[in-house]
């Protein structure tokens, strides 16, 4: 039995990444475009584009900034696998640009894209050293806090009767009611505000995390709480992969890959059930629960006309950020991640998105990471119900994979002396970094 695992210091984590922020303004505006992710209010973009937010503005910033140190420092990263997807994804974006009819919304929706790998880019520099790591996750779990915060206020100003955009549509699914409501908090809407809790459960339990069991255990009883009260497709993603890390801390590797198969399965039958009928209920009224075989419309009809738009423009698809399906006749999104990216952007914008996750998958650090393999999982799942790929914490998780990929030795001997590069290490200590892998006790949580 190896030594057990050092006790998480918060206050040396909190003085790590404001001393690695202090030194580096581009993680500073990156730290603080990832905590903008769930404040939807005030945007200095909004009259370019009503989608835009804080956090785009401050992307692209810290992209600047980054460009402008790495210059200073000498260049840009050499690149690697993970770049070339990102670029090839990208250029089919901006391909099918050209032949999309609305030129207008496919040009903001390339800056999109382009935003989002630059996100996923960031995320890995940053988060390949101890403290740029570390600070994600604080960063993150603050965010996830001033969330809970929030839907608490929202719930309780809707039962004063007080309507605010902290609480969100009922939907389809729902019948209205004064008895409930669906929290959105600092987010567009409910299901997007599931689909970043299932993002920030997996990096609160980030191996090797700075916050304690306390303070994790906290963040995720209020991001279960909160992912129930969103009443979203994406809670059965959340409660799903929680339950597969938990399989993972208690269990032995053969059996927990075991469950993790049965969950899996067993969410993806629920988001197919749901896709292919109607339900309709009121939460607080169990009796008013309907489930009606054939879907008249909702999801069902969604995929069929997604579909066939996909089947007519199977190259270049009908152009980024267009509504490829149809709902009673309005325009719909796809909401299946895999269509919708095929049905947009063509086959080549889904190719090079399967080729990034399967690079992530090939070079991953051994022992896998089961927190952030989780946190993909649980996304993916969400992702057969909507569309997840413009999401921008999906691509912060992206980051987080490709940082915590087998390190070369170089970055190996960085890691072991704290982010800190040191020049021209002796045989014997570079001999020791090479076989530590070999010899290392798996982290907490990892297999």
């Amino acid at each position: 039995m190896g030594p057990a695992p050092p006790v998480p210091d918060i206050r040396e984590a909190l003085r790590g990444s404001a001393a690695a922020a202090a030194r580096s303004p581009a993680l500073a505006l990156y730290l603080l475009a990832v905590a903008a992710l769930g404040w939807k209010w005030l945007s200095p973009l909004s009259g370019v584009y009503e989608r835009a937010g804080w956090s785009d503005a401050l992307m692209a910033l810290a992209a600047l900034a980054w460009l402008w140190e790495r210059v200073r420092a000498g260049g840009l990263p050499r690149p690697r696998g993970f770049h070339l997807a990102l670029a090839a994804y990208v250029a089919a974006t901006a391909l099918s640009a050209l032949f999309a009819e609305a030129q207008g919304t496919a040009a903001r929706n390339l800056l999109l894209v382009a935003e989002l790998a630059v996100l996923a880019l960031l995320t890995s520099e940053f988060a390949s050293s101890r403290p740029g790591r570390d600070a994600v996750v604080l960063v993150v779990a603050a965010l996830a806090a001033v969330t809970a915060v929030l839907a608490v206020v929202g719930l309780a100003l809707f039962y004063v009767g007080v309507d605010t955009s902290l609480v969100g549509a009922y939907g389809e699914q729902f019948i209205e009611s004064d008895r409930y409501a669906r929290v959105a908090a600092g987010f567009a809407t409910p299901p997007l505000l599931a689909s970043f809790c299932i993002f920030a459960s997996a990096v609160i339990d980030l191996e090797r995390s700075p916050l304690g069991p306390r303070t994790r255990f906290a963040l995720q009883a209020a991001l279960s709480l909160m992912v129930l009260a969103t009443l979203s497709r994406g809670a059965i993603a959340f409660f799903a992969v929680l339950a597969i890390r938990a399989a993972c801390r208690h269990w032995e590797p053969r059996r927990a890959a075991a469950a993790a198969a049965v969950v899996t399965l067993a969410s993806v039958a629920v988001m197919a059930a749901l896709t292919v009928a109607k339900v309709r209920v009121d939460p607080t009224r169990p009796s008013t629960l309907s489930y009606v075989v054939p879907d008249p419309g909702n999801r069902r009809e969604a995929l069929v006309t997604g579909f066939e738009t996909f089947r007519e423009h199977p190259l270049v698809g009908l152009g980024p950020g267009s509504f490829v399906a149809e709902n009673r006749g309005a325009p719909f999104r796809a909401h299946l991640t895999p269509l919708n990216v095929a049905a947009t952007l063509g086959i080549p914008a889904l190719a090079a998105l399967v080729y990034l996750f399967v690079l992530l998958w090939r070079e991953r650090r051994r022992p896998t990471s089961i927190a952030i393999w989780t946190g993909l999982l649980g996304l993916g799942i969400d992702g057969l119900a909507q569309d997840v790929e413009h999401f921008r914490h999906v691509w912060v998780m992206v980051g987080l994979a490709d940082a915590d990929r087998e390190p070369s030795p170089r970055r190996r001997l960085r890691d072991a002396s704290g982010g800190v590069h040191q020049s021209h290490p002796g045989t014997a200590e570079l001999s020791e970094i090479l076989h530590d892998h070999e010899q290392r006790d798996p982290p907490p949580l990892s297999r």
